[in-house]
Parts: C-alpha cells; structure tokens; sequence
C-alpha cells in the first residue's frame, strides 16, 4: 500500500554563506556563468510537522421545547453571556398539563394485589375471575394510549392472549378442585405480576409528564454565550427520555405513555428563518437556543502514526488559521488519543488536542480552520546542501562533487527537507563543494578552477 506522510519543513537555524565559483569544461573555455558551486556546511536542523487543525469551543448545549406548544417567554439575545441555572426561556404548552393531570389520575386508580390465602373456594374463585378481568381491561385502557398503531396493537393482543390463559386457568381451577392449591398460587403470581407492571407503566408514565412540565422551564445547562436556534434532531424520544425512563422489554411499550408527542423538530423552509421567537409555535425537539462555552479554545488535528511518537503533552505549537493570515497563535499539547483513526490515504493517525493560550487577538470561531506547526526535537550540526545540488538518476539521489578540480557524481543518502537545503546522511563530508546550479552542463570529470 503506497503512503504519503504529512509535509515537514526544516528551519535551519545556521545562516549559510554561498560562495560561488566559475567552472569551465577546459582550461580554453569560456567560464559558464550558470555553473554555481556550494560548500557543505553543518547546520543546526528543527523538524517541523504541520498538522491540519480545527478550532473546538470548551463544551456547548442545545435547549429544544419538549412538548408542542408556544414560546412564551425568551430573556436572552445572540451573544449574551448566561450563567448556569439562568432561565432562558419559558414554554407554555396546554398539552403537557393536561398529560401530566391524567397520568396522576391514572397513578392514584392503580391498586396494590397482595397474596392471600385461600379461604372459600368458590367465592376466592369469583372473586380472582372478577379481580382479573378488572387489571386486564385497565392493562388494555393504558395500552391503547399508545400513539403507535403497530406497537399499540401489539400489547393489546398480548393482555388479551394473557386473559384467555387467565380464563383457562380459572376454568381448570373449577374442574379440578383438588389442584385448588397449586392454581390459586399460580393466579396470584400473575395477579400480582400484572399489577407490578401497570404500576411501573402509570408511575413511568407520571415521571416523564412531570418531567416535560418541568423542562418547560429552559434553563442554561452551562455558562457561555447565546446563539438563536441550533442543529435539530428528530430523535426526540431518545434524548430527552433516555435518563428518565426504565431500560429492558418495557422500554418499548413507554414512550406512547410518557405523555410527549413525537415531533419532526425541523429546520424549516429554506429562506425562512429558524429561530424562533417569543410567540411562535414549536414542535417537540425545536431547538430554542445554544449555549456556546468559549471560556476555552482549542485546536484539534491528526497526527500521523510516524509522528506521534515524537509528539508529547506539554509541547508547543504555532497556530495559523485561514480566517487570520500572518497571524500565529501559540498553542500547547494537552492531550493525545491512545486508540487510532484511520487515515485517508492509508495507515493511522491519532488525534491530538492544541489549547490555545492567550491573549487571542482576533478571536477564532469554533469551527476555523487552519494548521499547527509542531516543532520536533532538534537535530545539531547536521551536514546540509541547497536542495538544487540534488538529482536523481534510477531512483537514488546524486550530487557533483567538486575534488581536486575535477566534477565526480557522487551518491549520497538525504535526510529531512527544508524549504532550500537538504540533510545529507551519507556520501559527503565537512569541506566538500557541490554544483548548486547549472548541473545540465556539467559532465563526468569536467575541470573546475
């Protein structure tokens, strides 16, 4: 699999001097003004990786309407500074009241079966016949406040088969008196069963309405700054109810008895404006306002896995973003992801969060982008050549070498690259000179003065 690697740039901290000279094919020759030699010089090298970057806000909230109703009140404008616990707005919805009033109605209907023992064996069977019939009609008065036809039709059929084997039950009770024991225990186990689940249903179904009464009141989550609206979701069920209701196999019955509609929570018609505004009416899942932390600004990047290593917490990066060109942020490493994200073009990258440190003048946006150039360890006295002595030929890197007079190509093995040079590892020494410029008209041998 074939790779490209993050761009790196090498700053050479040694300002070198060119000092060039004239070669000539033949002493008889004209001097050739484009043939220019260097020397090779050791300079002191710092790798650079520049990673793509993205500027993140500390945290932020989106407060939507959990009920179909009117925004009645909103106490703040874009750009406002909230608090915590502040009251953003106020929601009036007729129809959250009235599901809370008869889930509490419903709550206080539901009785407690406790087991008994048996005492007169026709009247206990009367009475369990009657007792039954009683918690299986409420059982199906609840299941058909249910909104989904599919789901409600579903439970519906399931207390009706649970009735038939009720019944069954109760009838075998009456053939055989002298089981009377054994399906009286057996009755008041799913008595008592049934009971335990409407009363779970009527008191989940009271906590969510009072719940969605309560989030009427929208108040700020966290302190930051206001924004009208904010990205809508239609999964309004799950985010509003997913740290109030029971989870297991009742968890599907419940959302049609929380007493919350289900609401498409849209955007809107393009060219309309989305926010909405004291009077307007809201579906359940409208996003009202978003609160926005900018207390702490940081920068978020991929660092490629032949980087990471090299990469740790406390370093320091330089910030250029599109938004603000020629001018730098600083910015410190404070943390970096264990597990890896696949890269685009192959192999890993891990993400590395940048904190911004102050004063930020302009102030970025969450959402800019722009790029960290992250300086890695240092590289002292390396030996270097401008990177235009450098040519291939069959896939290795050559340069002429200026000895004794006389123009050798020599292989050598190169290193990091800068803007202008290029480190050599191998095949030149301190004091050589190597053609910089004009390396078309130089040939194998060629006399040098």
């Amino acid at each position: 699999m074939s790779r490209t690697f993050p761009a790196r740039r090498v700053v050479l901290g040694l300002t070198v001097v060119t000092l060039p000279l004239t070669l000539a094919a033949a002493a008889v020759e004209e001097p050739d003004p484009a043939i220019v030699v260097d020397d090779v010089l050791r300079a002191s090298l710092s790798d650079v990786i520049n990673v793509p970057a993205q500027v993140n806000a500390r945290n932020s909230a989106t407060l939507r309407a959990p009920a179909r109703g009117v925004l009645a009140q909103l106490n703040v404008e874009p750009g406002q500074l909230v608090e915590a616990g502040d009251i953003i707005g106020v929601i009036d919805s007729p129809v959250a009241q009235q599901r809370l009033a008869r889930a509490s109605q419903a709550a206080k209907r539901v009785k407690d079966i406790k087991k008994i023992d048996p005492a007169s064996l026709d009247d206990l069977i009367c009475d369990r016949r009657d007792a039954g019939n009683e918690q299986y009609n409420a059982a199906r008065d609840q299941a058909k406040l249910i909104p989904f036809p599919q789901l409600r039709q579903q439970t519906i059929d399931q207390i009706n088969d649970q009735q038939s084997t009720f019944n069954d039950t109760i009838d075998d009770l009456e053939d055989f008196a002298d089981d009377v024991d054994d399906n009286l225990e057996k009755l008041d186990e799913i008595l008592v069963g049934l009971n335990g689940v409407t009363r779970l249903l009527t008191q989940s179904a009271l906590d969510a309405a009072q719940a969605t009464v309560e989030a009427l009141t929208l108040r700020a989550p966290i302190p930051g700054t206001i924004q009208l609206g904010g990205p809508e979701s239609n999964s309004i069920i799950s985010g509003l109810l997913a740290d109030r209701l029971p989870q297991g196999p009742l968890a599907t019955l419940l959302p049609g008895l929380t007493g919350l509609d289900v609401g498409a929570g849209g955007a809107g018609d393009p060219g309309v404006n989305s926010a909405s505004e004291p009077g307007d009416p809201v579906s359940p899942g409208k996003a009202i306002v978003t609160i926005v932390d900018l207390s702490e600004l940081s920068v978020i990047g991929q660092v490629d896995e032949t980087d990471v290593l090299s990469v740790h917490t406390g370093d320091t990066a330089d910030v250029s973003l599109e938004a603000t060109p020629g001018t730098s942020y600083s910015a410190t490493v404070t943390a970096i992801d264990i597990l890896p994200t696949p890269a685009a073009r192959g192999g890993v990258s891990y993400r590395t969060t940048f904190r911004l440190e102050g004063p930020l003048d302009p102030a970025p946006l969450p959402g800019m982008t722009g790029t960290a150039h992250l300086p890695l360890d240092d590289v002292s006295a390396a030996l270097s050549v401008p990177a235009a002595a450098l040519f291939q030929e069959a896939g290795q890197d050559f340069v002429w070498l200026v000895r004794a007079g006389k123009a050798i190509k020599q292989m050598v093995k190169a290193g990091s690259a800068g803007t202008d040079r290029r480190e050599i590892l191998e095949g030149l020494a301190d004091g050589d000179r190597v053609v910089v410029s004009g390396l078309a008209q130089v040939l194998e041998g060629m006399t040098v003065e």
